[in-house]
């Protein structure tokens, strides 16, 4: 199911839903999961040099936008690439206000359902990566940003009013900023996206003015128009949003994971089912070759007996005519005691059902042939972490096993991420 599409550019939200786009100064109430890209309410972006490792890249741009007045107080910098050389870091960035990144996220978590964030300049880099060099308009502003194997460059301006004048000196002054070295005719062509345009304004005249100060060819974007109070626009949203996905969003990695199961459908429930049929497959693939192996060690038995009958009176020890056969003897001894092992299938089907619709089951892993799993998990649905974990530690008591806490490792950092290791009781075991 394809998500719905929201915008927030220069204060304004418009909200693409049913093939019709609606524009408001407040956020929208979201009624599926969807899209957002967003501006930050006009944070300061750019591509800034700065002599540090990248782990400390971004405290210094921090640093540098508060002391040049870019942002007031503290911010939130989004690192969306960054080409390290030489001591140095080449870095595209946005300097998110903390007040407005809170104010977003807050929002978010007011909402019944999952709307992943994409910055502006986070779905530039993602077209760059396709086309080298993409222009952004964005009513008067214009940006432009060139990403290619050792280049990094983002120019941005702004016109002072609508007239076409002074559209044409602002996109004059960026080509002047760019140069020739970011902008020659002998680059791959220039893709213009008119992310908020008017609709009067079909872009073509700025468009012709780019390509002949820089002997560029350009690729427009397609777009579509709409109404709004504000007036008539025309806007390529669509394709930039397609340009995303799950893995380029802003929020939590748990949050993204789950936006990438419910766009394409695939519940925990029938990731279980899958592993579970995985396994029974690989089981039934074992039993099949075991019986095939056990068949052809009784043809081997019947030669070696054969071969011991002809031999027979002869000092030739059977251990030595069985030597050339012990790889398959051992491999017979193995399945034997995988046979004798866990269960999988049993133990996803218990997990399964202590989980129910209060925890949402990460993963299931087998840690040793003597029964030890670890699961790994998270609240579903809200619900609180220690409702979630008690009912979910007690079904899996009641079903007989011994659960203890494991180290959740990197997953930690996760809000309500926890893991356990189980092995069932023998005394349970006895009773099955």
């Amino acid at each position: 199911m394809k998500p719905d599409l929201i915008m927030s550019l220069e204060g304004v939200w418009y909200s693409f839903h049913g093939g019709s786009w609606q524009a408001s100064p407040d956020r929208p109430v979201l009624s599926g999961q969807c899209h957002i890209l967003t501006d930050f309410d006009g944070a300061p972006a750019g591509v800034v040099t700065v002599d540090t490792k990248p782990e400390f890249a971004p405290s210094m741009i921090e640093k540098r936008v508060r002391s040049e007045g870019l942002v007031d107080g503290e911010s939130h910098i989004l690192v969306h690439r960054l080409i390290y050389a030489g001591g140095s870091c080449r870095v595209l960035y946005t300097a998110v206000p903390v007040v407005n990144w809170n104010a977003v996220f807050t929002w978010l978590e007011g909402e019944s359902s999952i709307g992943l964030i994409f910055s502006v300049e986070a779905a530039m880099l993602e077209m760059a990566r396709r086309h080298g060099a993409v222009m952004y308009r964005t009513g008067r502003q214009f940006r432009l940003l060139v990403s290619r194997s050792e280049v990094l460059s983002y120019v941005s301006t702004t016109a002072f009013s609508d007239d076409q004048d002074d559209l044409d000196i602002a996109l004059n002054s960026l080509m002047d900023h760019a140069g020739s070295k970011l902008l020659s005719a002998n680059d791959p062509p220039l893709y213009w996206c008119d992310l908020l345009a008017p609709e009067s304004d079909d872009g073509s005249h700025l468009t012709s003015l780019f390509s002949q100060r820089t002997g560029m060819k350009i690729v427009t974007a397609p777009s579509s128009r709409f109404d709004s109070a504000n007036g008539s626009f025309r806007t390529a949203a669509e394709n930039v949003a397609g340009a995303v996905s799950w893995k380029n969003a802003l929020n939590p990695r748990s949050e993204r994971i789950a936006a990438a199961i419910d766009q394409f459908r695939i519940s925990i429930a029938a990731v279980v089912a899958l592993i579970g049929l995985g396994l029974f497959s690989v089981a039934a693939a074992w039993s099949t070759q075991a019986m095939q192996i056990q068949a052809h060690a009784d043809r081997l038995n019947q030669e070696t007996n054969a071969i011991a009958e002809r031999i027979a009176g002869q000092d030739i020890p059977p251990d030595q005519l069985l030597a050339s056969h012990a790889p398959t003897i051992n491999f017979l001894d193995s399945l034997t005691r995988s046979a004798n092992g866990p269960d999988p299938i049993a133990v996803l089907a218990d997990v399964h059902h202590a989980a129910g619709k209060n925890v949402r089951v990460m993963r299931v892993q087998l840690l040793s042939r003597e029964g030890l799993f670890r699961v790994d998990g998270m609240p579903l649905n809200g619900t609180e972490m220690d409702v979630a974990l008690s009912g979910f530690l007690a079904a899996l008591k009641k079903s007989g096993y011994q659960v203890n806490a494991v180290d959740p490792g990197n997953q930690s950092q996760l809000p309500g991420f926890f893991s356990y290791s189980l092995r069932r009781s023998s005394d349970h075991d006895g009773a099955r």
